[in-house]
C-alpha cells in the first residue's frame, strides 16, 4: 500500500470519529437533522467494521421525531446484519418493540381505569412493596431500599454508557421515568420525560428490560404500584 493510500485511510478513519463526535454533540443539543447528516457521511465512508451504534442512534432520532417506519427499517437492518454484535442486535430489538407499542388515547385510558379494580388497587396504601427475589428475607424496614438497590443495579448493567457522550457540555442531563409494577410483577406503563427526547428513549429502553419482581400486596391482594425514578446521563 502506498503512503498516500495509508494517509487517506487514516484521514477517513479520523473523519469517521470526528463525525460521530459531532453527531453526539448535536444530539445533545437536539439538533437532530444535523446529527443525521453527520451519521450519513459516516455511512458513506464504509468504515463501520461491525459497529452499528451510529445507525442505532440515527434510528433513535427518527423514532423520537415521529419517523417510526424509517426507524424500524434501520432497526431491522441491524438485527439482520451478520457482523453486528449480539448486544447491538438486542438493543435494536428492544427499541423496535418500544417503537411499535400501541398506546390508547389518554382520555379513553382514563375512562377505562376510573372504575376498574386495577385503579382502585393502585391507590391503596401498599403494605408489602414490590421486591426483587431475596429482599423478602431482609427486615421489613429495608424492603423499599432493597428494591431501589435492585433497580439501580439494573440501570447500571443495562444503560448504554456511550450515550452519555451525546451531551455537549461537561455535566449531566436527567430523564424522569414513571412506571408501574403490575400485579404479575412486570413493569408497565413506562413514560420517560426530560429535556432530551433521545435520552428519554434510552431511559425507556433501560427500564423496559427490568426483570420480573414479586408484586406488591395490600390486605393479601396483589396491587399495582407506581414509581418515579430519575436517570442521570453524566459526562465526565
Amino acid at each position: 500500500m502506498s503512503q498516500n493510500s495509508k494517509n487517506s485511510e487514516k484521514s477517513d478513519d479520523q473523519e469517521y470519529r470526528d463525525r460521530f463526535q459531532n453527531a453526539k454533540e448535536l444530539i445533545g443539543r437536539e439538533k437532530y437533522s444535523s446529527a443525521i447528516l453527520n451519521i450519513d457521511h459516516m455511512t458513506a465512508l464504509e468504515l463501520n467494521n461491525g459497529d452499528y451504534t451510529p445507525q442505532r442512534y440515527k434510528a433513535m432520532i427518527l423514532q423520537v421525531t415521529g419517523e417510526k417506519e424509517e426507524a424500524n427499517i434501520i432497526y431491522q437492518s441491524i438485527i439482520n446484519a451478520t457482523d453486528a454484535s449480539a448486544s447491538e442486535k438486542n438493543k435494536a430489538r428492544q427499541l423496535m418493540l418500544i417503537n411499535n407499542e400501541k398506546k390508547a388515547p389518554l382520555t379513553k385510558e382514563i375512562e377505562r381505569l376510573k372504575d376498574s379494580t386495577e385503579f382502585k388497587n393502585a391507590i391503596k396504601v401498599i403494605e408489602v412493596p414490590p421486591m426483587f427475589p431475596g429482599c423478602e428475607t431482609l427486615p421489613q424496614e429495608t424492603w423499599n431500599k432493597c428494591m431501589s438497590r435492585g433497580v439501580a443495579k439494573h440501570i447500571v448493567r443495562t444503560i448504554d454508557v456511550d450515550i452519555a457522550q451525546v451531551t455537549s457540555n461537561t455535566g449531566f442531563i436527567r430523564s424522569y421515568v414513571n412506571y408501574e409494577i403490575d400485579t404479575t410483577g412486570h413493569i408497565s406503563n413506562i413514560k420517560a420525560t426530560g429535556k432530551n427526547k433521545f435520552l428519554n428513549l434510552e431511559a425507556h429502553r433501560v427500564m423496559a428490560q427490568l426483570p420480573q419482581v414479586t408484586p406488591g400486596y395490600t390486605n393479601g391482594e396483589k396491587v399495582i404500584v407506581s414509581y418515579t425514578i430519575p436517570i442521570r446521563f453524566t459526562v465526565d
